[in-house]
């Protein structure tokens, strides 16, 4: 406990400065609305200054991030600073990154809209919306979107052309339950009875023990960091999906 309070301090000490820092590991929302960076090693963080408020939803790839307020839908960098907005209808939204992390999808629920930032700006896909409850949106490259989805207790993959000469397909995800977060490298994060499982591509699978809230959604923090909001409370976690690092762990709440 003495080393991890020495250790916490230093953290602490470093965030203060503005020339030295720790290792800065993504951006997380906290319970207060705001989005603030997350500094230092697993297992022992600190939260940095809110970059934004009233913040519904927000993903970082590691170089790019997107958030979600009331009304508007921005684009920001990885030093919080909003590269663009546009106006978008209120509620929530779903978030999706391509694997080098600089283009990026949107998916607004309440109007059923799909939204692509190209590097520069953002600009509308034709998308026929689905019937079914989407739970999660991937952009594992540039021709094609994937939308995992919920059909009574079953959840599927739809994959989704960007352009018009392809037709959409579609498969069974036997074993997934929600919530769940599809990544664009093809991994596919959710619970099961014991904790968080990571399901690769291949079918493989990491199991990370934890034990989990009644209700909560995921986020991705960065290229290796998941968030995990309880619904319930004011809790937040992170999980670390890097191969042969996973972990889980809990975040500080703002103002600690």
């Amino acid at each position: 406990m003495k080393f991890f309070a020495i250790t916490l301090l230093s953290l602490s000490t470093l965030a203060a400065q503005t020339a030295i820092r720790p290792p800065q590991m993504g951006f997380a929302a906290a319970a207060d609305g705001s989005l603030r960076p997350v500094y230092g090693v697993a297992g022992n963080f600190i939260l940095g200054p809110a970059a934004a408020a009233n913040v519904l939803s927000q993903a970082f790839s590691g170089s790019l991030g997107l958030l979600k307020t009331g009304s508007t839908l921005s684009a920001f960098d990885p030093q919080g600073h909003v590269l663009a907005s546009i106006a978008v209808t209120d509620g929530p939204a779903l978030f999706a990154f391509s694997p080098d992390g600089v283009t990026a999808l949107a998916y607004v629920a309440s109007s059923n809209t799909l939204i692509e930032w190209s590097g520069a700006k953002f600009s509308t896909v034709p998308f026929q919306p689905e019937a079914d409850n989407i739970l999660s949106i991937a952009l594992p490259n540039a021709f094609e979107a994937a939308l995992i989805v919920q059909r009574g207790d079953e959840l599927w993959e739809v994959r989704l052309p960007l352009t018009h000469d392809q037709a959409a397909s579609q498969q069974a995800l036997p074993g997934l339950t929600a919530p769940v977060l599809a990544l664009a490298s093809g991994c596919l994060v959710f619970r099961d009875a014991g904790g968080i499982v990571l399901r690769q591509p291949d079918n493989s699978e990491v199991h990370i023990p934890a034990q989990l809230p009644a209700s909560f959604s995921f986020q991705q923090m960065s290229s290796d960091w998941i968030q995990l909001a309880d619904a319930a409370t004011a809790r937040r976690f992170a999980i670390r999906i890097t191969p042969g690092r996973e972990g889980f762990y809990q975040l500080p709440e703002a103002g600690q």
